[in-house]
């Protein structure tokens, strides 16, 4: 059968660059007849698999504004993480359907998780598909864990930022993989004190917002946030304990990838350049978008030869 199989990793709103690369594969015909997914992969995978057009992925991506992401992401004190990702579930019911399930998709699919108790990859196969997305979207620290079963599951990229072993593993080749986690290009220092800025004045917005005043607990960690974010410019530029470990985190993914990629490495790697994009950022899903476009386009006449090959 002719067509790639997929593998789409993890990244946060950096992942919104594979949008752009499934936009790119429909213009020009290629099929996509598999798809593997981590975290952010694992759910713009999940569409894939669902059979929703590109377009509708990017309108659903590209409707995201700033208000929309706190709202999704607010504190609401759970256990394991800041976000106990009742939301985003639901969000995710509303647009893969309540009752869909893996084995009767109509693009073969899988989402990779981590067992927080064993540290185990698990490859989550069957089952309804949201539960599935949420357990491998579970940012450590970020959204709390997912229970499946008697499984407690995090983020997959803690075990497979980018999941292209699996996704020959479990269905052939040829594989392109999409990198888009941080590490995957050479980093650069990120400009903190003008982020710093535009969040600080968007809390405030949100606080300001007249649902908010039915939401105490929202309120008080908002306005621990915006005290937070009001730190001189001097402290901006520190290594704070939160940069400390994301910084960590990437520098783990990255060598993981490497080591991954040594033993059975994908047949393409597009690198979309996202840099810039902060993990958190899905409002600015048309950057990321363009970025995923920029990559697939150079590397067109290997992704069409790719697909010509078939399994």
């Amino acid at each position: 059968m002719a067509g790639i199989v997929l593998a789409l990793g993890g990244g946060g709103a950096r992942g919104l660059a594979q949008i752009g690369v499934l936009q790119v594969l429909a213009e020009n015909g290629i099929s996509v007849r598999a798809v593997a997914g981590t975290s952010i992969g694992a759910e713009i995978g999940a569409f894939v698999a669902c059979g929703l057009p590109v377009a509708e992925i990017v309108e659903m991506a590209t409707a995201f504004d700033w208000k929309l992401t706190m709202q999704l992401f607010l504190p609401d004190l759970p256990t394991g993480g800041l976000v106990s990702g009742k939301r985003i579930l639901k969000w995710l019911k509303d647009k893969l359907g309540e009752d869909t399930a893996i084995e009767r998709l109509a693009v073969p699919y899988v989402a990779v998780a981590t067992n927080l108790e064993t540290g185990e990859e698990v490859v989550i196969d069957h089952g309804p598909i949201t539960d599935a997305v949420r357990a491998s979207i579970s940012l450590p620290g970020t959204l709390a864990p997912h229970r499946l079963g008697k499984r407690v599951l995090v983020d997959g990229g803690v075990v497979n930022p980018v999941p292209f072993d699996v996704a020959r593993q479990r269905f052939g080749g040829p594989v392109v993989a999409v990198a888009v986690h941080s590490g995957a290009q050479a980093w650069e220092p990120r400009r903190p004190r003008r982020r710093r800025r535009e969040w600080k004045e968007r809390v405030h917005q949100l606080l300001a917002e007249a649902w908010m005043k039915g939401a105490p607990d929202m309120r008080g960690g908002l306005e621990a946030q915006a005290e937070a974010l009001g730190a001189s410019e001097a402290e901006a530029d520190v290594w704070s304990a939160r940069l400390v470990l994301e910084r960590t985190l990437h520098i783990s993914g990255m060598q993981l990838v490497r080591l991954r990629a040594a033993v059975q490495p994908p047949d393409l790697t597009l690198v979309p350049d996202v840099r810039d994009i902060g993990t958190l950022e899905f409002f600015r899903a048309k950057e990321a978008i363009e970025a995923g476009r920029a990559e697939a386009e150079a590397k067109l006449e290997e992704l069409l030869r790719l697909a010509s090959q078939g399994a």
